[in-house]
């Protein structure tokens, strides 16, 4: 019994990051709609992603100095309650501006959820089982764009984008009291300091880590946020059928969260290099053959499959790579993660707005293809002891 709840718990972590991925990426399957509605051009909307994504960086880098001895468990509900008034605040919001400041709170959850959630998903089971409640615990990133972000989508586009804000808020706040109920307590037996965090940035695995985020997830993001205008004009796909193609997406990404364990279990190296990777080759394909709805069903979930992946990768490299600084390095790689997807819709806007969408794209190729240079350098100078496989 006491087992069950564990890994009861190990779930709901799990659907408190589908959440929060949920309230990070929601402007983007309702960008469509949410745009027109607020009067601004869809580069500017991008700025819904790009805000709580800068703030969600600063909040994550300084969360372990700030909680210190505070039960992780308590961050994360914290985190969760923050989503409801960000989301509250979002369906009323008159204005884009009034939108933007209900986004920062969305960016605080954000900060905080994702600097502690590896620590509190090992401290729920055994240390055989650490591999696997990370694959679970980040697993709710894939099922958000199996069905957040794609549900939210289609709520958006067929009774209002205000909507979609509210069930989110409604459904962060059940999972706020799950986690209550069903997390044990962790709290960090080291009371991580400033110069602590200085001192894991200079650890090679997390330099690493930070250059691979750094690359693959603003390149994933410059051309991501604009999947929507993409779907609908480079690939004549219907605006109800956007949901459909995100949903597709999704699915594969679930897919691609879970299959890629096995590889991480021998070499988190290999499995970053692996799917940044293919996330170049998905990326090219909507560059070259994405131009009828259903390519964009064949592509779709090519991509999707990889991008799925990325995120528990790069998670398992600093817990691989970096083990002597796992709190500080999960930290600062979680600010840089969030701070990339802020950067690439905010550099994707720009491209958007002034170059098109096929610069975005080219942009994205260009900019996987380094991270995978970076993967392999890594690889190169490493010792084969070191990165397994």
């Amino acid at each position: 019994m006491d087992s069950a709840r564990r890994w009861g718990g190990v779930v709901a972590l799990a659907l408190g990051i589908f959440i929060l991925i949920t309230i990070e990426e929601l402007p983007i399957g309702v960008l469509s709609v949410m745009a027109p509605d607020l009067g601004v051009s869809a580069g500017v909307a991008g700025l819904a992603v790009t805000v709580p994504g800068v703030l969600a960086g600063i909040v994550a880098v300084l969360t372990p100095v700030i909680v210190r001895g505070l039960d992780r468990r308590l961050v994360l509900v914290i985190a969760l309650a923050s989503v409801v008034l960000s989301s509250l605040l979002s369906a009323v919001a008159p204005t884009f501006a009034v939108l933007l400041i209900a986004r920062l709170f969305a960016g605080v959850s954000i900060g905080l959820y994702w600097a502690v959630l590896a620590i509190v998903a090992i401290g729920q089971v055994s240390r055989e089982h650490t591999s696997r409640a990370l694959t679970v615990a980040f697993g709710g990133a894939g099922a958000a764009l199996v069905l957040g972000v794609p549900v939210a989508a289609w709520i958006g586009t067929h009774v209002g984008w205000r909507t979609a804000f509210v069930v989110v808020g409604v459904a962060a706040a059940v999972v706020a009291v799950l986690i209550l109920v069903l997390v044990k307590p962790v709290r960090s037996p080291v009371k991580v300091t400033p110069s602590m965090m200085l001192a894991a940035a200079r650890t090679r695995g997390v330099r690493y880590a930070v250059a691979l985020t750094s690359l693959v997830v603003v390149a994933q993001f410059i051309t991501y946020a604009y999947v929507s205008p993409i779907l609908l004009e480079r690939a004549g796909v219907p605006v109800t059928q956007v949901g459909l193609m995100l949903l597709v997406f999704g699915i594969a990404g679930l897919i691609g969260n879970f299959a890629v364990a096995a590889l991480l279990s021998r070499s988190a190296p290999w499995g970053v290099l692996v799917v940044s990777a293919g996330m170049g080759v998905a990326l090219l394909a909507v560059l070259v053959l994405m131009r009828s709805p259903a390519s964009a069903l064949a592509i779709m979930p090519l991509w999707g499959l990889f991008v799925g992946a990325i995120s528990v990768a790069i998670q398992a490299f600093v817990n691989t790579q970096a083990t002597e600084v796992i709190e500080e390095g999960t930290a600062l790689n979680s600010a840089v993660f969030n701070t990339a997807i802020a950067g690439g819709a905010l550099v994707g806007g720009l491209i958007i707005d002034s170059a098109g969408q096929t610069a975005l794209i080219v942009t994205s190729t260009v900019m996987i293809v380094a991270g995978v240079l970076v993967a392999v350098n890594y690889l190169r100078t490493t010792p084969r002891a070191h990165v397994g496989a």
